[in-house]
């Protein structure tokens, strides 16, 4: 079956509704010309009666009836000739009506079928009606945004692909040095224990690598389902961070450094502090690689700011170049994609940003005589300064 256009259903409504209109007055002018014929009859009749005989009053009678007749005939001849007009009329602005209506449709039609061939750069232009314009300016935000998720998920593909393939070399270096390692000790290559000491320490120091790399993972899909784990507790911060640098020192190379200055700034935080210690270790991590200085400083420190309590990790490798910047805590992101120079997944940053906004925390970078990471929490309630403000 034939569907109905737009146009066609506009002129069928607007015929229909002035027929309908005309025949209806057509209707109710002829009743009442009628009723006034023969109430004018028979007062004629009447009147006539009392002035002429029957043969003169008969023929009387019936040139009012032809000439009534003749009146009624070109009322009805009238009424036809005036629904004619109004039908040709009414067909003319239905015209101009359905033209102003089928622009934007048009428009918008060929808008879809270019998002159907993928085509997303070309907006839907239309000026006239206010209404078909917001529906054409939603129409061209709606194209837009589709463009903007597919560069995204384009680049997003782009980035696990690489991801992929970053992964698999990070975890085949380890793998290879542990398994050289294991070999040289199977083959009786390292004789000496301070020689097979040294053999295993590399090892274990890899096999270090390869469970951070792992841990980065899991933390990663459990960002992306929304499983994060998250036991918010009230703590002292200054006193965690001291906690902290204390127990990094044992685990430091012998061309590294860390320390805090606290600035005498001591608030409650209400942060997870296994989590949080990951942030910091992914911090640390993050400076070995790419700092590309030794002996390698790290230094922490804390200062107040309007919102809470401001943290700076800050080493002093050479930075990051100011138009990547922005872009460090992005998942999968490496400013420095020569990964032969560097090992690397892009996952580390992106972690900490996800762990501390999940605090209700927010984290920025900055160049300042090396790569600074400022992290800055709400303090615990009222009651969160502890230094007597």
């Amino acid at each position: 079956m034939k569907k109905e256009t737009v146009k066609r259903s506009i002129f069928i409504s607007n015929a229909l509704m002035v027929l309908v209109i005309l025949l209806i007055f057509l209707a109710i002018n002829l009743l009442v010309v009628k009723v006034y014929s023969e109430t004018i009859e028979q007062e004629i009749q009447a009147s006539v009666e009392q002035m002429v005989g029957e043969e003169g009053l008969k023929d009387f009678i019936m040139d009012w009836t032809v000439q009534r007749n003749e009146f009624l005939l070109l009322f009805a001849l009238d009424g036809i000739v005036c629904a004619i007009v109004l039908v040709l009329i009414s067909q003319m602005f239905t015209r101009h009506l359905t033209r102003r209506i089928m622009e934007p449709l048009e428009a918008l039609s060929e808008g879809a079928e270019r998002i159907r061939e993928n085509d997303l750069t070309k907006d839907v232009m239309y000026v006239g009606d206010l209404e078909f314009e917001q529906v054409c300016r939603t129409f061209n935000e709606m194209q837009r945004h589709i463009l903007a998720e597919q560069e995204k998920n384009r680049k997003y593909e782009k980035a696990r692909t690489e991801m992929i393939a970053g992964i698999s070399h990070d975890l085949r270096t380890p793998l290879t040095a542990v398994r050289g390692t294991i070999k040289g000790l199977l083959d009786g290559i390292v004789t000496t224990p301070e020689l097979q000491g040294k053999f295993l320490q590399a090892a274990y120091r890899r096999t270090g690598d390869m469970e951070l790399l792992l841990n980065q993972l899991f933390d990663l899909s459990k960002v992306e389902t929304g499983n994060l784990p998250l036991s918010l507790c009230d703590l002292e911060l200054s006193e965690f961070l001291q906690s902290y640098v204390t127990g990094k020192q044992g685990l430091l190379e012998a061309d590294e450094a860390m320390t805090l200055d606290a600035n005498g700034v001591q608030a409650q935080v209400q942060i997870d502090p296994e989590q949080f210690q990951r942030i910091l270790d992914n911090l640390f991590e993050n400076s070995r690689k790419y700092a590309e200085r030794k002996p390698l400083l790290v230094k922490l420190w804390m200062e107040r700011s309007p919102l809470g309590v401001r943290i700076c990790f800050c080493d002093n490798g050479v930075g990051v170049p100011d138009e990547k910047l922005p872009h460090i805590f992005e998942e999968f992101y490496r400013a420095d994609e020569s990964r032969g120079r560097k090992e690397g997944n892009g996952l580390g940053l992106y972690i900490v940003q996800s762990l501390v906004q999940a605090m209700q925390g927010r984290i920025w970078a900055e160049n300042e005589d090396g790569l600074a990471v400022w992290i800055e929490l709400p303090v615990a309630g009222k009651g969160g300064w502890q230094d007597g403000e």
